[in-house]
């Protein structure tokens, strides 16, 4: 019973705050015809760090984000800076589920043994259409997926970290609630995660993991994603 106990503390464990981390914010769902407006954003949910601090961005530098439609095909988005975020808007003319997705190695001083990459998604549904909702849109080497249209609060979300395209066990994920509230999830041997949500509110995923590399200036890459959900 007490080792029960201690795995589910550890799992299951409440924290004030969490690490600082890039995400995507818009709403999560669109109107086709109608622009869509997208933020990236550092730090913490709800807590942004002004462009001029973020150690990954240079005054001036171009993010571009990838906009993969329902149909697959897809198209790029410049962002703009602003105070504390940067922005982008796009206008969808099609229904169907939209991903939106950045992907950058960031900049990595001589000598260094680590590559920092940083990947976000953000999925935006049109209509009522669930054309596009697929983990094979997306090409980032990490990133949290869910095949789910819709989440309601106290039902089980299900959600599966890939790597590569291949999905990724024995990985801890981290559960970010709408109130500030943090839980840690191991995922299964099919890269699974399955919890139920306490609140009603937008949620974030986000993971970190290191590879080792070879044939490279650099010892291991170093890589976090970011994603988000709402629960109604």
């Amino acid at each position: 019973m007490k080792k029960l106990l201690s795995t589910l503390f550890t799992l299951f464990i409440v924290l004030s705050v969490s690490a600082h981390a890039v995400f995507i914010e818009t709403s999560l769902k669109g109107t086709k015809g109608e622009p869509h407006a997208l933020k990236i954003v550092y730090g913490e949910p709800n807590e942004h760090e002004l462009v001029s601090k973020w150690w990954w961005y240079k005054e001036g530098m171009q993010i571009n984000l990838t906009l993969i439609k329902p149909d697959g095909s897809t198209s790029t988005l410049a962002t703009t800076a602003q105070g504390d975020h940067l922005s982008a808007t796009f206008v969808p003319d099609q229904d169907g589920v939209y991903h939106v997705s950045l992907k950058r190695d960031t900049e990595r001083k001589e000598g260094a043994k680590t590559q920092y990459q940083i990947n976000a998604i953000a999925t935006i549904h049109v209509g009522h259409s669930t054309l596009g909702n697929t983990a094979s849109h997306l090409a980032n080497e990490l990133f949290v997926f869910t095949g789910q249209t819709s989440f309601k609060n106290k039902k089980e979300v299900s959600l599966t970290l890939f790597q590569k395209g291949i999905p990724t066990a024995n990985t801890a994920v981290q559960i970010i609630a709408p109130s500030g509230w943090v839980k840690w999830l191991e995922t299964d041997a099919q890269g699974v995660i399955k919890f139920i949500p306490e609140w009603k509110g937008k949620y974030y995923a986000e993971v970190s993991r290191r590879e080792k590399v070879e044939g490279q200036s650099f010892e291991e890459y170093s890589r976090t994603s970011s994603m988000s959900f709402a629960v109604n």
